[in-house]
Order: structure tokens, then C-alpha cells, then sequence
């Protein structure tokens, strides 16, 4: 988290935003470790839309928390939403592109992500405060990203497809083949439209 200091080191909890800081660290190092076994056991659309699905009711509940002012349970909260990024979005979303794009589509999308990473960085201040400053402004920043998750997970659901144990050339059947098929339907559509 960019802000995590700032965030965390103004609450009322025992601890320091340092303190919580290197929590966050440790927890994420540790998740990352043991998210390794689940990506080859379950497939990448589960995991990921399992995982963002309840990363979306975690950082609505941190946000509840943060307007309400309880920050231990929001501590707690984050701690587990670290935890459900690293079993799901953070590492599945770099496997998965290695495996449905070309080299250059993932360049680009690797330069799209990172841009998305800076914007956040640079707005996320301002947004705190244009919400209603620390624990409030907060608040609503994770209920909005909570929101955003949703049309996420929502997008998981319709578009994203299963990968795993897929040999490379497979993988390209499989979406060469849904494209062959919306050129079909949409040929048929436009000779129908002509014909009626």
C-alpha cells in the first residue's frame, strides 16, 4: 500500500503507521509464499474470481471501518485483503497474460499497469482529502475501490477463461476460436439486417 503510514499512522490503534507498515510487508511476503502451491492445484478463473470477489466485500468493510473509526477490526481487514491479493489478482494476473498474450501485448500491458500504479499514487492524496479528510476521505476511497472490485469480479465472470493445464497452442485454439465464431455471428447479423 502507497500510504500506508499515512493512512495507518493516524489511528488510535497501539500500534505506529511504521509499525503497521512492516505488518503489511510481513503478511504479504508470507502470502505470496504460500499462494505458490494454489495457483497449479486450482484453476486461475477460480481462484481469481473467488478472490476478487471477497476482496470486494473486505475493502467496503474497510472503508465501513475507517468512517466508523474502528481500526483494530480495519487493521485486521487489510491484513486480509493483502492476504486474498496474493492468493488471487497479484500473481494470477501476470501468469495469465504470459499465457493469452504476445510479447507485445504484454509490454503494453505491463506499461498500462504501471501508469494505472503511478495515477494512483499521484491522485490518492487529493481524493482523501476531496472526500473529507484522514479517516473519512479513506473510508470512501476503499468503499470506492470495493465498488470497482465488483465490476471486476463481474468481468472475471463474463470474459475471463480457464488456462490452466493448457498447452500454449491450445490456448490459442481456444480464442482464435471464439473470435472465428463473433465474425460469424456478426456477418449473419449484418446479412439480416440488409435482408429484412
Amino acid at each position: 500500500m502507497f500510504y500506508s503510514s499515512k493512512i495507518f499512522g493516524k489511528l488510535n490503534s497501539g500500534l505506529s503507521g511504521p509499525q503497521v507498515t512492516g505488518i503489511v510487508a510481513a503478511v504479504n511476503f508470507v502470502t505470496t509464499l504460500m499462494s505458490l502451491p494454489l495457483l497449479s492445484k486450482f484453476g486461475r478463473k477460480t481462484l481469481m474470481f473467488w478472490g476478487n470477489a471477497a476482496m470486494a466485500a473486505v475493502l467496503i468493510g474497510t472503508g465501513y471501518c475507517s468512517i466508523k473509526t474502528y481500526y483494530t477490526v480495519m487493521i485486521g481487514l487489510v491484513m486480509v485483503f493483502i492476504t486474498l491479493f496474493e492468493f488471487s489478482s497479484g500473481p494470477i494476473t501476470w501468469l495469465y497474460m504470459s499465457e493469452i498474450m504476445q510479447d507485445k501485448a504484454q509490454t503494453i500491458a505491463t506499461f498500462l499497469n504501471w501508469l494505472m500504479n503511478l495515477g494512483i499514487s499521484w491522485f490518492v492524496p487529493s481524493l482523501i482529502d476531496t472526500f473529507g479528510g484522514d479517516n473519512i476521505g479513506a473510508g470512501w476511497l476503499f468503499i470506492g475501490c470495493g465498488g470497482l472490485t465488483t465490476i471486476g469480479t463481474l468481468f472475471i465472470l463474463a470474459y475471463m477463461k480457464e488456462t490452466m493445464g493448457k498447452s500454449p497452442q491450445e490456448i490459442e485454439e481456444m480464442f482464435t476460436v471464439n473470435r472465428e465464431y463473433e465474425e460469424i455471428q456478426m456477418q449473419k447479423q449484418i446479412i439480416a439486417d440488409y435482408s429484412g
